[in-house]
C-alpha cells in the first residue's frame, strides 16, 4: 500500500465506516474527527456486515475466479507499457480503451460485453481467453500483446481475435461491434480515469517514479477511418485499431458498417469525413459493425489489432497490418515457454499450484521496465508501475531462488540508484526497511550465485550503508533504524519492528558475503555493528513484547497498536528469533486470529490482505511441526482460493466475506507473485544453515497411487537440485535425487507430511529410522523407497485447492441468506 492514493484511500476508510460497494461516502472533514469519534465508527463498521454477492456469481462447472471485478495485465517482457484488461473485458492502454458489443440485444441493438470469466493458454501463459453468448452465438475472445519483431523495444501491439460461433441448429444471425473511448465514467468527481482503471498519463519525475506513457484528452482530436484496404481508426492521423472490412460466410459476406459516432441522424448515413468531435474523455467512437448470419454450427473470426501507443508512421503501420495473429502468438508462445523452461520446474498433482506459479513468474516480468541502461522492477504497470526496494527485493529473490539469476542481477543494478549520498537505501521518504531490504537482496543473491564480480560490486555500497546505520544510530533515542511517520503498511509512526528484522537480516548475509570473498576488514568492521543493533534491538523488543502478551508489536515505542507487517519477520527472511520462540508463536497465533476467508486481514480486521499472508506461511513452513504443516497447507489454498482465474493476486481493499472487490487497487500484483513463487519453492525445497530440506509441507492431495511430485533446475546455496517423488501405489513411494553439489551440505532432511506414518525407509539400498518426524539422509544418497500408511482421521486430510473453493462457496452461500434475512451470520 504506497501509491499516495491509497494511503489516501485507507485514511478515509479507517476513520470512518464509508466502504459501500466502491464509493466512499466520507466527507472531506472526516479526518478531523476525534479519536472517541473514529474508535466509535471503526467499531459499528466492523460490525457491519459487508454487503455480499448473490453466490449464483460462480458458475458450476467453471473455473474459480475469486474477484467479481477482475482486472488482468497483458504485455512483454521488459516494455514500458502494457494494458488492462478491464472487469468488462475491454483493453486499456495509456492512450485509449478498445470497447467491445454483442446484439442484438432487447432494447438496443448492441449491447456492451462484460466477460468476468477469463482463462489463460495452457493456464499459465499471458494469452487471455473469455467469452459470452447471446441468441445462439457464441463470441469467443482470445487477447494478447507482442511486439512486432519480438523485442522488448518493439512496437507493442495488442492482437485480439474474436471468434463467432453458432450453436443452433438453425441460420443465426451475429451482431458483433467494436468502438473506442479515451477513459471510463470516474467513479467520485475527484477521481482521475475511470473506475478498475489506472491513472495515465504520468510522466515519472525520476527512474521507477510512477509512469504511465500516454496521452492527455484532446477535444482538438480529428478522428477518421483509414482509406487503407484493411481498415483501421485513425485520431489525428494515428492508427487506434484495426479491423477487417469485409467477414466471408458460407451464406454470404457481411461488410463492416462504420460509424464515427454511436449517434447519427434518422435515416441518413452516417458522416465518415474526419472532423473534431463534440465528446466527452468517456464518449464511445469510432463504431465498426458486422451482421454475418452463419450457417448451422458454423463459425467465423475477425481479427483486430490496437497499438498500445498510437502511431502515425506509415511503416509501422504496414507493418502491424502485414503481421497476422497466428505469427504473433507463436513468436510469443515459443518466448514465454523459452522464459519458463530455463528456471525451477515443478510438477504436482494440482494444475491450479503449478499455473499459478509459472504465471506468477510471466507477471513479474510483465512487470518490469528496461529504460536506457536500467533494468527496473515495478509491481505492475497498472497503478503500481513503480519502484520499491521493499518489493523489488522479494521479486529478485523470487528470481534468484528459482533458477533466474541473470534476471536478479539485472534488477539488482538498478538498487544502487536508490543509495542516497549519505549512504541510506531509501526508495521512498521514510521507508527506512529499504536499508535492510537491499542489503538483505544483494547478500542472498551472492549466495545462491557465489559471483564474487557482484560481491565486488555490492560491498562498497553496503559499506557506505553500514556507515550511515552507525551515524544515524548516533542520533536515535533507541538507537536504532530513526523512526517514521511515513502511515504505510504497519500505519502507525515510530520506530517500526519490521525495520529492524530486515536490518539484521541484511547485515548478516552482507557479512556473510564478505567473509567469504575475502573481505575480511569489512566482516571484522560490520560484526560489531551487527552484535551492538541486534543487543540493543532485543532489549527494546523484551520490553515492548512482554507488555503485549508476548506478541511482537508492529512498533517499538509503547504503543500496542499498529497493523501486523514487519513484526511478523522474526524468522524469515532470516532467523534473529529461534522459530520457537515464545514471542514467534505467541505473534503467529495472533496474526493467525486476525484471519478471514483463511488469510491475513488489514486495518483492524476490515480489509482482506493477500501477499501479507504469505509472512506467516513461511514461518509455518521453517517451524514445520505437524500444526504448523497444518497450517501452511491450510493458507496455501486460502491463497489461491483469492486468485483470479488467470492466476493473479491482489493486495488489500477487500471486506471479508462481501462483495470480492478490490477496488482500485487493481490485480496482478507483482509482490503476492513473487511470495508466492518463494513460499512454494520453500515448502519444496529450502535452506537452513548447513542443512537442505527436502519437502518440508506436502498437501495431502499430492499424495495417491499414480501421482508425481518432482522439482528440478532447482538451484540451492549448495548447488543445483533435481528429485522426483513417484507413487505407484496406495503404500509406497520412491524419491530419487539428482544433486550436484558444488558445496555439498551437511546432510538432507526429508520431511513427512502430518497425515503419514512410515512404516519402512531405505536409502540406497539401507534402513533409515525416522527421527522427530523426518528422514535425515547423507547428502550423496541417490534413492530413496518409502512404506508409509495413512493415519486414520488425521486432522486437515481432506485439504486440496478443490475443497478450499467448494468450502468457501458452501460457507458465502450460508452468510448470504443469513444477510438477506437480516441476520448477523455467525
Amino acid at each position: 500500500m504506497r501509491n499516495p492514493f491509497f494511503a489516501v484511500l485507507f485514511a478515509i476508510l479507517l476513520l470512518s465506516a464509508c466502504c459501500h460497494g466502491s464509493r466512499f461516502a466520507a466527507s472531506a472533514e472526516a479526518p478531523t474527527q476525534s479519536s472517541a469519534q473514529s474508535s466509535e465508527q471503526s467499531s459499528a463498521h466492523r460490525r457491519t456486515p459487508a454487503p455480499m454477492l448473490t453466490p449464483g456469481l460462480d458458475h458450476p462447472g467453471e473455473p474459480f475466479s475469486y474477484f467479481a471485478q477482475p482486472t488482468d495485465e497483458i504485455g512483454v517482457m521488459d516494455a514500458q507499457a502494457a494494458t488492462e484488461i478491464t472487469p468488462e473485458g475491454y483493453l486499456r492502454t495509456g492512450s485509449a480503451e478498445l470497447l467491445f458489443y454483442t446484439g442484438p440485444g432487447q432494447d438496443r441493438l448492441l449491447v456492451p460485453v462484460h466477460a468476468r470469466l477469463r482463462t489463460l493458454t495452457q493456464g499459465h501463459l499471458p494469452i487471455d481467453h473469455f467469452a459470452v453468448a447471446r441468441n445462439g452465438i457464441d463470441y469467443r475472445f482470445t487477447v494478447f500483446a507482442a511486439t512486432l519483431d519480438g523485442s522488448s523495444s518493439g512496437t507493442l501491439v495488442n492482437f485480439v481475435r474474436v471468434r463467432l460461433v453458432n450453436t443452433t441448429s438453425q441460420p443465426t444471425r451475429a451482431v458483433f461491434a467494436v468502438a473506442t473511448r479515451y477513459d471510463a465514467e470516474p467513479n467520485t468527481a475527484a477521481q482521475r480515469h475511470g473506475q478498475f482503471r489506472f491513472d495515465r498519463p504520468v510522466a515519472g519525475r525520476f527512474p521507477g517514479d510512477y509512469r504511465q506513457p500516454g496521452e492527455t484528452f484532446d477535444p482538438h482530436w480529428v478522428y477518421s477511418f483509414a482509406s487503407s484496404p484493411g481498415g483501421g481508426f485513425l485520431r489525428s492521423g494515428e492508427l487506434i485499431y484495426t479491423f477487417p472490412s469485409v467477414l466471408q460466410t458460407s451464406l454470404g459476406s457481411a461488410r463492416v458498417y462504420r460509424s464515427l459516432t454511436f449517434a447519427t441522424r434518422y435515416n441518413e448515413p452516417p458522416n465518415l469525413s474526419p472532423r473534431t468531435l463534440a465528446i466527452d474523455p468517456t464518449t464511445a467512437i469510432g463504431l465498426t459493425r458486422w451482421m454475418p448470419v452463419l450457417a448451422p454450427h458454423a463459425s467465423l473470426t475477425l481479427d483486430l489489432k490496437m497499438p498500445v501507443m498510437p502511431t502515425s508512421n506509415a511503416a509501422t503501420i504496414a507493418a502491424i497490418e502485414a503481421t497476422s495473429l497466428d505469427q504473433a502468438r507463436a513468436q510469443i508462445t515459443a518466448f514465454w515457454q523459452g522464459i519458463l523452461a530455463q528456471g525451477m520446474q515443478v510438477t504436482l498433482p494440482e494444475p491450479k499450484v503449478t499455473d499459478t506459479f509459472a504465471m506468477s513468474l510471466v507477471y513479474d516480468l510483465i512487470a518490469r521496465d528496461h529504460i536506457g541502461p536500467n533494468y527496473i522492477q515495478t509491481v505492475n504497470k497498472l497503478h503500481y508501475h513503480s519502484f520499491y526496494l521493499r518489493d523489488g527485493a522479494d521479486i529478485a529473490h523470487m528470481y534468484d531462488l528459482t533458477g533466474y539469476p541473470a534476471i536478479a542481477r539485472q534488477v539488482l543494478d538498478f538498487f544502487a540508484l536508490s543509495q542516497k549520498p549519505d549512504g541510506n537505501f531509501l526508495s521512498q521518504p521514510q521507508q527506512y526497511d529499504g536499508w535492510g531490504e537491499a542489503l538483505w537482496a544483494y547478500g542472498q543473491h551472492y549466495q545462491l550465485t557465489h559471483d564474487r564480480a557482484f560481491a565486488a560490486w555490492a560491498l562498497p555500497q553496503i559499506d557506505r550503508a553500514v556507515n550511515w546505520l552507525v551515524a544515524a544510530r548516533q542520533q536515535d533515542p533507541l538507537h536504532l533504524i530513526p523512526a517514521s511517520n511515513v502511515l504505510d503498511n504497519e500505519y502507525i509512526p515510530g520506530h517500526l519492528t519490521g525495520y529492524s528484522f530486515l536490518a539484521l537480516s541484511g547485515l548478516r548475509v552482507s557479512i556473510a558475503m564478505a567473509q567469504d570473498t575475502g573481505r575480511d576488514d569489512l566482516a571484522r568492521k560490520w560484526q560489531p555493528v551487527y552484535d551492538s543493533y541486534r543487543s540493543t534491538f532485543l532489549a527494546v523488543l523484551d520490553k515492548q513484547a512482554a507488555a503485549n502478551h508476548n506478541v511482537i508489536p508492529p512498533a517499538l515505542d509503547g504503543d500496542s497498536s499498529g497493523q501486523f507487517w514487519g513484526n511478523l519477520l522474526a524468522v524469515v527472511p532470516e532467523p534473529t528469533l529461534d522459530p520457537f520462540d515464545p514471542r514467534v508463536t505467541a505473534t503467529l497465533r495472533a496474526a493467525q486470529a486476525r484471519y478471514a476467508e483463511g488469510i491475513m486481514t488489514y486495518g483492524d480486521g476490515r480489509f482482506l490482505h493477500h501477499y501479507l499472508t504469505i509472512k506467516n506461511t513461511l514461518t509455518e513452513v521453517v517451524r514445520d511441526d505437524n500444526q504448523d504443516q497444518i497450517e501452511a497447507t491450510r493458507e496455501l489454498y486460502a491463497l489461491l482460493l483469492h486468485t483470479s482465474s488467470t492466476q493473479a493476486g491482489f493486495e488489500f481493499a477487500m471486506r471479508p466475506w462481501g462483495e470480492r472487490n478490490f477496488q482500485d487497487n487493481l490485480a496482478p500484483h507483482g509482490w503476492f507473485a513473487a511470495e508466492y513463487r518463494t513460499l512454494l519453492r520453500q515448502m519444496l525445497l529450502r535452506e537452513d544453515g548447513t542443512d537442505l530440506h527436502l519437502l518440508s509441507v506436502l498437501s495431502p492431495a499430492w499424495i495417491g497411487p499414480g501421482k508425481t511430485i518432482a522439482i528440478a533446475n532447482a538451484p540451492t546455496r549448495f548447488g543445483p537440485v533435481a528429485f522426483t517423488l513417484t507413487q505407484p501405489g496406495a503404500a509406497h513411494a520412491t524419491l530419487t535425487l539428482d544433486t550436484h553439489f558444488t558445496a555439498a551440505p551437511h546432510r538432507l532432511i526429508l520431511h513427512i507430511p502430518w497425515f503419514l506414518r512410515i512404516t519402512a525407509a531405505e536409502a540406497d539400498g539401507k534402513p533409515i529410522a525416522v527421527s522427530n518426524g523426518t528422514l535425515r539422509l547423507s547428502p550423496d544418497t541417490r534413492e530413496l523407497h518409502l512404506q508409509w500408511s495413512h493415519i486414520p482421521a488425521a486432522p486437515g486430510a481432506t485439504l486440496s485447492y478443490d475443497h478450499a473453493v467448494t468450502a468457501y462457496k458452501t460457507e458465502y452461500a450460508r452468510r448470504y441468506a443469513a444477510w438477506m434475512q437480516g441476520q448477523a451470520p455467525q
